[in-house]
């Protein structure tokens, strides 16, 4: 490569990594927010944070690519016809393709930098950012213990820690447990989380475990028994605690009233009351083991989208695989996405190359050039996302996705090489023009 070849690559170069920089870091700011929870929730720290969000970084730039090789070569090209170095090289006999060839290997290498992106390097990075997450989200010691904090480790399990020192014991333990009907309440001196192969477990040590309520709910299934049933119950128990074990005499006396409650209460004292304070119970412990596993989701069930899944897998997917099943189009769609991710980057270079790198003057405005241009390849964008979206149901759509990028670029060949002219109507650059002239005038006056 010659020095003129290496200016200009370098050119293009450094615009095409100064443009993935800007966008990417713009739309992972704004995309980074979503996962903004593993910090404030989840008592992860800054770098957790930065380093699991990094992981959709390769997304970002397999979108951003085509377009960012597009606004560098654009910018390679008005710059070199700006300082009419463009005009130069003509003049010294070197045409278009001479001129492009650097940029030509430039747009190589970008196609080729997407294709190992759409293949091995996203899904893997999409791959590893899901068992991050789920990791981070698994992780109950750190979501636990977070001091000072009144923390909703689930619905109705409400966890509070006053302090927690640097060997992992946390002092001041509070646990509110309302997911059942009995509410329990833990209040304990001190706790460490405990690791094993039966589970995760917060080990309390000093404290007490106030129920309540639960009994209340019985009492509202099961009616309270008239004073009938309870004088019957008494002669039952006291005809089973005669020493003769023979039955009670019928004209034994009837219990006093004011017993018949006694007795119920007796009776029902597992399963009936009558007052909340009948309902609540304490129980001090030394060491109390609280099991914390059910919090932990399970990844048994975690559904992998097909964008998840190996270039191997996705050739060829299992036919108990969920997508197959169900959704048999997006396995088809996902590969031809991956397998024509290389091709756009050299169909939007073409665009570009072909309206900007013929010779001009500087008297020769290049504002219709690239007024053109850009609608050119929003054009070629919107025709690859309506044909993506045709993949899933239309197996004839196939090889539309590649035909696009294509015919894009022999077209752009061809009016590079003289064989098409395009101008824009006659009508419209008159109208220009007189604008133009308008706009001078007045600027003169």
């Amino acid at each position: 490569m010659g020095r003129l070849d290496r200016y200009i690559f370098s050119t293009a170069a450094v615009a095409f990594l100064g443009v993935v920089v800007v966008l990417a870091g713009m739309i992972w700011a704004t995309q980074a927010l979503r996962q903004l929870d593993l910090v404030t929730s989840q008592g992860q720290t800054i770098l957790a944070f930065i380093a699991i969000t990094s992981l959709t970084m390769p997304t970002l730039v397999l979108v951003i690519a085509p377009a960012a090789l597009f606004i560098a070569t654009a910018y390679t090209l008005l710059k070199l016809n700006g300082d009419s170095e463009i005009v130069v090289m003509a003049a010294a006999g070197m045409g278009p393709w001479r001129l492009l060839r650097p940029l030509i290997l430039l747009a190589i290498l970008v196609s080729l930098f997407c294709s190992s992106l759409a293949v091995h390097v996203v899904p893997a990075s999409l791959t590893s950012f899901r068992e991050q997450v789920t990791k981070v989200r698994a992780d109950v010691v750190s979501f636990v213990a977070q001091p000072g904090r009144f923390v909703n480790l689930t619905q109705g399990l409400v966890f509070h820690v006053r302090e927690r020192s640097a060997n992992g014991v946390m002092r001041g333990i509070f646990i509110n447990d309302a997911r059942e009907k009995e509410v329990s309440t833990y209040l304990a001196d001190r706790g460490q989380i405990v690791e094993s192969k039966a589970g995760i477990f917060l080990v309390l040590e000093n404290g007490s475990i106030h129920r309540r309520g639960g009994d209340l709910w019985k009492t509202e299934a099961t009616p309270q028994p008239t004073p009938e049933e309870a004088r019957a119950a008494a002669r039952a128990k006291l005809a089973a605690q005669n020493s003769g074990g023979q039955a009670a005499k019928a004209s034994e006396p009837p219990a006093p009233a004011a017993a018949a409650p006694a007795a119920a209460a007796g009776d029902q004292k597992q399963g009936r009351s009558d007052s909340k304070a009948a309902n609540s119970s304490v129980v001090e412990f030394q060491r109390y083991a609280f099991d914390l596993s059910s919090l932990a989701p399970d990844n048994k069930g975690v559904d992998i989208k097909p964008m998840e899944r190996p270039l191997t897998y996705v050739m060829n997917p299992p036919p108990e695989d969920m997508y197959v099943r169900f959704f048999p189009g997006r396995y088809r769609e996902e590969l031809h996405k991956r397998l024509s991710a290389g091709l756009y980057p050299m169909a939007f270079f073409a665009i570009a190359a072909a309206a900007l790198a013929q010779p001009r003057t500087t008297r020769q405005s290049r504002g219709a050039a690239l007024t053109a241009i850009i609608p050119a390849m929003g054009l070629v964008q919107i025709g690859n996302f309506a044909i993506a979206g045709q993949l899933k149901a239309n197996a004839a759509a196939v090889p539309l996705i590649y035909a696009l990028p294509v015919v894009t670029v022999i077209i752009c060949a061809m009016v590079l090489q003289g064989w098409i002219r395009l101008a824009p109507p006659a009508a419209l650059t008159a109208f220009i023009d007189s604008i133009r002239a308008r706009f001078s005038r007045r600027a003169a006056a």
